[in-house]
């Protein structure tokens, strides 16, 4: 009779677990670790001091750094008047000046200064959002700082009513976990892009909470911080976001009208823009925060895409007569 060999059962099933545990070392860096890690720094805490008959109370809301010069953007409601306070990722605290409260918007912008480099994050497309995607909220909800919560989306272009009774409309409905101390925070996709800055909660609900599309931010942002008003310069671009399918980027910056300094230099309806003055360029605010620093009649290098190909051209930027009435 032939002899049969057995093997132990347990070493079959203990060989299968450690091949699985190899394996799964390998996919536990998901996109979601991917993008709370590059994203971290760019997102701080914001604490805001109110005074009143109790006495002084403190309140935490997050920020998002949008400009490495310093730049953050919250919700309105975040901000008290009295203090304002930045926390950097990594613990440092920097006073902070309310730049504009937009409150039709819920939203704020802050200035810091500090030595340290800050690292801004990059404004994503809202208008190819897709219901069911998964979406990254980061906050400090409760006072516990950089807390990850992530979800889906789970409708687009709601409205909602604030408690100043402004509606918020074009809102991204998610199931992320949204508390107190979230306002004023990131909504993330995969890539780590901004899609929202989470805005609210729906009291008594659970799985329900808002956030303010990326790009209602990211015009609100190009109305208060145009080169205009940061440095009283006249381009003469009018643009507006293309999202595309093909490329490592998603968005274009398309040139829709010119005018003054961007009609003298050649720039024609229909130009893709690359970079402006050095800066790559996703969407309007990039190309305003690229002139920023920019002296009247300095010239500017512009990269555009024209008929399929490239080419740059130069443009000399004229002091506003308006802003110096201003």
């Amino acid at each position: 009779m032939r002899k049969l060999l057995f093997v132990p059962l347990v070493a079959v099933v203990w060989a299968g677990i450690a091949s699985g545990a190899e394996t799964e070392k390998v996919r536990r860096e998901t996109p979601i670790v991917k993008a709370v890690r590059k994203t971290r720094p760019s997102i701080v805490c914001i604490k805001s001091e109110k005074r009143g008959t109790w006495g002084k109370k403190e309140t935490a809301g997050t920020g998002v750094i949008v400009d490495e010069r310093g730049y953050v953007v919250t919700n309105c409601h975040v901000i008290a008047p009295e203090r304002v306070a930045v926390h950097l990722y990594d613990g440092t605290e920097v006073p902070a000046t309310v730049f504009i409260r937009d409150v039709a918007h819920d939203l704020a912008i802050l200035h810091i200064r500090t030595e340290k480099k800050l690292q801004w994050l990059e404004i994503g497309p809202a208008t190819d959002l897709m219901v069911g995607e998964t979406v990254i909220a980061i906050g400090h909800p409760y006072g516990y700082t950089n807390t990850v919560s992530t979800g889906i989306v789970s409708a687009l272009d709601r409205e909602i009513t604030m408690p100043s009774g402004d509606t918020l409309t074009g809102i991204i409905q998610i199931t992320a976990s949204i508390n107190p101390g979230n306002s004023g925070g990131p909504l993330l996709n995969i890539n780590g892009e901004l899609i929202g800055i989470n805005v609210a909660m729906r009291e008594g609900a659970q799985g329900i909470a808002f956030a303010l599309n990326a790009d209602m931010v990211q015009k609100v942002l190009s109305r208060h911080l145009s080169a205009l008003k940061m440095s009283g310069l006249s381009h003469g671009l009018a643009c507006r976001e293309l999202v595309v399918e093909e490329g490592q980027e998603r968005q274009q910056v398309l040139v829709n009208d010119v005018t003054g300094p961007a009609a003298e230099a050649g720039l024609k309806r229909g130009d893709a823009l690359v970079q402006v003055a050095g800066r790559a360029v996703a969407n309007r605010f990039d190309v305003e925060r690229a002139l920023w620093d920019v002296q009247p009649g300095e010239k500017v290098m512009v990269t555009v895409l024209r008929g399929g190909e490239k080419m740059k051209v130069p443009m000399v930027l004229s002091r506003d007569s308006a802003a110096d009435a201003r």
